[in-house]
C-alpha cells in the first residue's frame, strides 16, 4: 500500500470515528441509556439514596411480573439533550424516545416530566392510558418528579391487574459498598488470625 493510499485510509477512518462520536453526542441521553437500563435518572436532579433505590426496584419488580416498562424521569431540559424543544412536552417525547428505541425494545416506556406524563407503547393503543396517568399531579422537585413517577408505576400495573410495591429493605449503593467494605475487612482480620494461629502451632511443634 503506498503513502498517498494510507493517508487517505486514515483519514477516511477518522471521518468514521469523528461522525460516530457526533452521533453518540446528539440526541437525547435517555435514548442511549434505556437501550440496556429500566430507568432513566436525570443528571441535574438530586434524590434521597434509599428512594431512588425503592423506585429502581419497583420499576424491576413490574417487570419480573410481566409488566414490561422502561421509565425516563426528566426533571428539566438540561436532560433532553439536543432536543430540548421537546421539554415540557411529555406525550411528544413519549413517542419520539419509542422510535428512539424501537428496534432493541418495543414495549411500554414512561416519561415524567415537572407537567405531566407521556406513554408510548409501539402498535398499541395509548389514550386509554392517559386517565390512569393524570389523575395523579407531580408536585414540585425532584422528590415529587420521584412520586409521581412510583404512583405512575403502580397505578399503570393495577390497571393490568398486577399488584407491586417498592421493596422496602433494598441498600443503597453506599449502603452496598460500606457493606462490602466490611466483608473485605473482616476477611483480613480473619486471614490474619488464621496466619497468627498457623505460626504458634508451628512454633509448638519445634519445642
Amino acid at each position: 500500500m503506498t503513502a498517498a493510499r494510507t493517508l487517505t485510509l486514515l483519514a477516511s477512518i477518522l471521518a468514521a470515528a469523528a461522525i460516530g462520536s457526533t452521533a453518540r453526542a446528539d440526541g437525547d441521553p435517555a435514548s442511549d441509556y434505556l437501550l440496556t437500563q429500566k430507568v432513566f435518572f436525570p443528571f441535574d436532579a438530586k434524590f434521597p439514596a434509599k428512594q431512588q433505590a425503592q423506585f429502581a426496584g419497583l420499576v424491576e419488580a413490574a417487570n419480573r411480573a410481566g409488566f414490561k416498562i422502561r421509565v425516563a424521569l426528566i426533571s428539566s431540559s438540561y436532560d433532553m439533550g439536543s432536543v430540548t424543544a421537546l421539554y415540557r412536552k411529555p406525550r411528544t417525547y413519549a413517542r419520539f424516545l419509542g422510535e428512539e428505541l424501537f428496534f432493541l425494545y418495543k414495549q411500554r416506556l414512561l416519561v415524567v416530566m415537572p407537567n405531566g406524563f407521556g406513554f408510548n407503547w409501539p402498535k398499541q393503543k395509548t389514550k386509554p392510558h392517559y386517565p390512569i396517568l393524570n389523575t395523579h399531579q407531580t408536585k414540585p422537585g425532584s422528590t415529587g418528579l420521584l412520586d409521581a413517577a412510583q404512583t405512575a408505576v403502580q397505578r399503570l400495573t393495577s390497571s393490568a391487574g398486577i399488584k407491586v410495591t417498592a421493596p422496602t429493605g433494598i441498600a443503597t449503593p453506599e449502603q452496598r459498598n460500606s457493606h462490602d467494605r466490611l466483608i473485605i475487612i473482616a476477611a483480613a482480620v480473619a486471614a490474619l488470625l488464621l496466619a497468627a494461629a498457623a505460626r504458634l502451632a508451628l512454633r509448638r511443634r519445634r519445642r
